[in-house]
């Protein structure tokens, strides 16, 4: 069951006290480009631009619809102000690519993924899965990948971070295990316009994919499907907390391994890895 909401006349800041940040120095990152400390600024800093968000939560503005149908509101712009602001600050010439305000230019290979708000839908409804987002990608043993990222989901107090390493509210996360009771699947809110899916457990949608992703990882739900047209701010994060933890992630069109870059915006599932193979099968494209 969700959180109830808070009603309209709540003052937020009585609302349950975040639990402090960090403040300790985090251990270098084994040959990963992240700087020291990297963890602790990503979660100060997905914490303050959700702490802008929650500010609009009663009082939601609506600025336009995107051509997919989803909406665009002052949060989204004043949380992603935060942490463009941030990044800049911290990382001044590195490529950021904003899901609000576009690209933004850059030297080097490195380059970050910024969702001010993923699931601004859910937001706007008073509901609890969405949040920040953000990811960079550097090169690793000749490799792009998720090298430092974060996901934060304010209004119930979740926090994820990837530095090479999966973490959930600041403890490592458990090798990856399917539910043993439900096996309950994360679905797209429009998932019946793209797929017929032929699951016997329980299917839910929450919110965001980001907070899909992070609860697969963390043993919340047996599986995830994502429907087609998604970005790598949508993804980044939860699928580097995915394979950290050993699930797999699966396209639904073949049933093969995903490559993030490569196959960027392609339907596909992410599981815990007991039930991967099956649950591919069940989505079939409408």
């Amino acid at each position: 069951m969700l959180p109830p909401s808070l009603p309209p006349e709540t003052d937020l800041a009585q609302a349950p006290a975040e639990p402090p940040r960090l403040t300790l120095p985090d251990p270098p990152l084994g040959g990963a480009p992240a700087r020291l400390g990297d963890r602790a600024w990503i979660t100060g800093l997905v914490r303050d631009a959700g702490a802008v968000a929650l500010g609009h939560l009663h009082q939601v503005v609506i600025l336009h619809h995107k051509p997919d149908r989803s909406i665009v509101t002052t949060a989204d712009i004043a949380a992603e102000r935060v942490l463009l602001d941030g990044i800049r600050r911290r990382y001044p010439d590195e490529r950021i690519f904003s899901e609000e305000e576009g690209q933004l230019a850059g030297s080097g290979t490195a380059r970050w993924y910024v969702d001010p708000i993923d699931g601004t839908s859910a937001f706007a409804e008073g509901l609890a899965h969405w949040g920040p987002s953000i990811a960079r990608f550097g090169v690793v043993e000749g490799r792009l990948q998720v090298t430092l990222g974060a996901t934060l989901l304010p209004r119930i107090n979740e926090l994820y971070v990837y530095d090479g390493k999966p973490w959930f509210n600041e403890r490592l996360m458990s090798p990856i295990s399917a539910p043993t009771s439900q096996r309950t699947v994360l679905l797209p809110s429009r998932f019946h316009d793209y797929f017929r899916l032929s699951w016997s457990a329980k299917g839910r949608c929450l919110g965001g994919t980001a907070a899909h992703l992070a609860l697969v990882a963390r043993g919340s739900a047996a599986a995830a499907l994502v429907a087609p047209g998604w970005s790598l701010w949508d993804t980044a994060v939860g699928l580097a907390l995915i394979d950290a933890v050993g699930g797999r992630i699966l396209r639904v069109a073949d049933g093969l391994p995903l490559d993030p870059l490569a196959h960027e915006g392609e339907a596909f599932v992410a599981a815990a890895p007991e039930i991967a193979d099956e649950f591919v099968k069940c989505a079939v494209p409408a």
